[in-house]
């Protein structure tokens, strides 16, 4: 397998972390809503336990397939001459991720031990708000990401330029989502923060198509 292919697939990461990340998230079931009280959240996760910790183990493969993806898009910008915005990226990544990292372990040790019969519900629900919020003020710093890829598209044609245009839309939704701190109705994790997840997943796995029909192209142009 030549370094072309091994770039096409690198690029192709993001399909694959999209899938890994829906059918965890589909494992895991109907998570409680943040407006739900203590004994509904610790019961969720005392009956579910499974679950969470399956569809918590398949978003974390889908994170390493996101990787990959994220260095192949670095790749990308750094060769069309955008250096300093695919450090950017990178760096947003990282952040944001981290963030994210722990939120999803602080629900998976609630599915794993501390939602257990002797365990506290206002803690419990105190973990899952925590988890929570994380996920939320993440995406500030996710805007990044957007903002960076936005930069590069428009100015050097990597991509399509209107994924580009689309993608500071996509930021600026980030930035706006990551005040959802409403304890229920539209306005909070429930609600615009699952806009914004929902928005990340369609972002990256567009974004994925588009780095690698370009491979393609570019392979295809080189051949010729």
């Amino acid at each position: 397998m030549d370094k072309a292919m091994w770039d096409k697939l690198a690029a192709a990461g993001g399909i694959v972390a999209v899938v890994l990340i829906v059918v965890g998230i589909l494992v895991v079931g109907q998570p409680p809503e943040i407006s739900d009280d203590a004994a509904s959240v610790a019961d969720f996760f005392q009956d579910n336990r499974d679950q969470v910790l399956w569809g918590t183990f398949l978003q974390g493969l889908g994170v390493l397939a996101i990787i990959w993806f994220i260095a192949a898009l670095g790749v990308a910008m750094r060769n069309a001459g955008e250096g300093r915005l695919a450090a950017a990226m990178g760096i947003a990544f990282a952040i944001t991720f981290s963030v994210g990292a722990v939120a999803a372990l602080l629900r998976a040790a609630l599915a794993y031990s501390v939602a257990d019969e002797a365990a506290d519900p206002s803690v419990v629900l105190a973990l899952y708000h925590s988890a929570a919020a994380m996920d939320t003020l993440s995406s500030l710093i996710g805007a990044g990401i957007y903002a960076a890829v936005a930069g590069a598209v428009i100015r050097t044609g990597l991509l399509h330029t209107w994924w580009g245009w689309l993608s500071g839309v996509a930021a600026l939704w980030s930035v706006v989502s990551a005040t959802a701190w409403g304890r229920d109705g539209f306005w909070s994790p429930d609600g615009a923060e699952f806009i914004s997840f929902i928005v990340f997943l369609a972002w990256v796995l567009v974004t994925s198509i588009l780095l690698t029909m370009k491979g393609r192209t570019s392979t295809s142009v080189s051949m010729a």
